[in-house]
């Protein structure tokens, strides 16, 4: 747990300021710009992601599966580099063409309806392939252990580029218009310099190798799993999106505006995972490979205590204060849809809880079960929606996405302990669950007819107060407790 600690820590530093920066964007995109607006932003994002998702054909499978046995500075890892940016561009060729064959039946009618998105629609392709690019060539520098450089571009480099538009916009020095283009630049920059890194620190270049070529006849099956994989994922992530812009017959287009905005709002909570599972991933690789199973289990069980933990810490301190929020003048208009946040928030909770489930049978033999269930994800993911949607509006779309994760997550936890005797509960996870319910029911009786500013900073301070001095007095967190004190002999000598 040593590298993953240290990796994760400075990793979740770096998200945490991009959090700062990505907050104060969304915040000043809800004042500034129009839902609609808004909306066009989001649809640009997932349209785009439907593709990159779904298209990157597998790499990432193959490298957990095939880069331990490869990895060599010499002979510049078998050619993996040149490998992943082959099937990216295979990928990307496909996802324009899909793009283009498919743009008529539906985005066209999108396009028609919304003058909006029609001058922007360009910008798809770009951030099809910059997007799969950064997906895959990610994938390639993790497993040289360069964790870090993925999260800086993603969760700091491009919210700060992205911050810095939006100001730009509220003095008027550009209008939504370049506001869109520095929107799609935020999106591909990652892309953009990964793939410069990702040349730098090989030290050989080379294609890929006649022995790592043999083995194109297992490559094939990860590729065939990874775009089923890939493709249900994409519809779990992009789907409410589309599905609220199709479904809702009057002003789609404002209502994915304000559900994108509680959508990014319940991501946040996610953050601490991308860190952990990052560098996790690396790590079950290898020990799978050394059939070492204890140590999986370790990662596994803390992994979902501190993500537990962090998660319940942030959704907490998120649902006392959203009301107040709420309150502000140009925020009212979205308190309707506050539900969003806590059905969404309570979803990622559940993910969270369930630890890194995904990468233990992303990496073992199983792998395949993780396509399935991603399968079935999907379909419920659908059926949810278009049962709730038309009931319940983009609160529907929160509730749709609540029960999928809640279902799947289940049987993802099912499928690691009949195979593997694997469970994430460790002797302080049911104590850390009592923690947060009792924290969220706190949360949702703490109301105060005060100024909303003071509301937010009195409810922030007290849930910050308190539940780190439970979580800490209890000793629920033996990681959290070590790096509180390893920090207080480093500032307090």
């Amino acid at each position: 747990m040593g590298i993953i600690q240290k990796q994760a820590l400075r990793s979740a530093l770096i998200n945490f300021i991009g959090i700062g920066f990505g907050s104060i964007t969304r915040l000043l995109m809800a004042f500034v710009l129009e839902k609609a607006q808004i909306g066009i932003l989001a649809l640009l994002d997932s349209i785009s992601g439907l593709f990159i998702v779904a298209l990157n054909l597998g790499y990432n499978l193959i490298l957990k599966k095939l880069f331990p046995k490869y990895r060599s500075d010499k002979n510049g890892h078998s050619g993996f580099l040149a490998l992943g940016i082959i099937l990216s561009l295979v990928g990307t060729s496909i996802g324009l063409l899909v793009f283009y064959f498919f743009k008529d039946y539906y985005f066209a009618e999108k396009i028609n309806q919304n003058s909006l998105i029609q001058p922007f629609i360009f910008l798809i392709p770009i951030l099809i392939f910059f997007r799969i690019i950064f997906i895959n060539l990610d994938g390639y520098v993790r497993m040289l252990f360069k964790t870090v450089v993925g999260t800086f571009l993603d969760g700091f480099v491009s919210k700060a580029v992205l911050l810095i538009a939006i100001l730009l916009f509220v003095m008027t020095a550009i209008q939504f218009d370049g506001f869109v283009y520095l929107y799609c630049l935020t999106l591909s920059l990652p892309g953009i310099v990964t793939l410069f890194y990702a040349f730098f620190i090989t030290k050989k270049i080379t294609l890929p190798s006649t022995e790592l070529m043999g083995e194109f006849k297992v490559m094939k099956s990860y590729i065939l799993f990874g775009i089923l994989a890939g493709s249900s994922s994409a519809i779990i992530q992009y789907i409410d999106i589309l599905m609220i812009e199709k479904i809702l017959p009057n002003n789609s287009e404002a209502e994915v505006g304000v559900y994108s905005i509680f959508f990014f709002a319940s991501i946040l909570l996610m953050i601490p995972a991308k860190s952990i599972n990052r560098i996790s991933g690396v790590i079950i690789a290898e020990s799978w490979r050394e059939n070492n199973l204890k140590n999986i289990q370790e990662v596994y069980e803390k992994s979902a205590l501190n993500l537990l933990i962090i998660g319940g810490f942030l959704f907490i301190v998120g649902w006392a204060c959203i009301d107040a929020v709420l309150e502000f003048k140009a925020l009212q208009s979205y308190a309707y849809a506050k539900y969003v946040f806590f059905f969404l928030g309570i979803a990622r909770l559940i993910e969270l809880a369930t630890g890194v489930n995904t990468e233990i049978i992303d990496s073992s033999k199983k792998y395949r079960f993780n396509t399935y269930i991603n399968i079935i994800l999907a379909v419920l993911s659908i059926g949810f929606n278009l049962i709730l949607i038309p009931e319940y509006g983009i609160i529907g779309a929160g509730i749709a996405t609540f029960l999928a994760l809640t279902v799947i997550n289940f049987i993802r936890g099912i499928l690691l302990y009949k195979v593997y005797k694997l469970l994430p509960f460790g002797k302080n996870f049911f104590k850390v669950m009592l923690v947060v319910i009792v924290g969220i029911c706190v949360a949702s009786v703490l109301k105060y007819t005060i100024n909303p500013i003071f509301e937010i900073i009195i409810n922030f301070t007290l849930i910050t107060l308190v539940y780190w001095f439970v979580v800490i007095k209890l000793e629920l967190s033996s990681d959290i407790n070590t790096w509180l004190l390893k920090m207080k002999t480093k500032f307090i000598k």
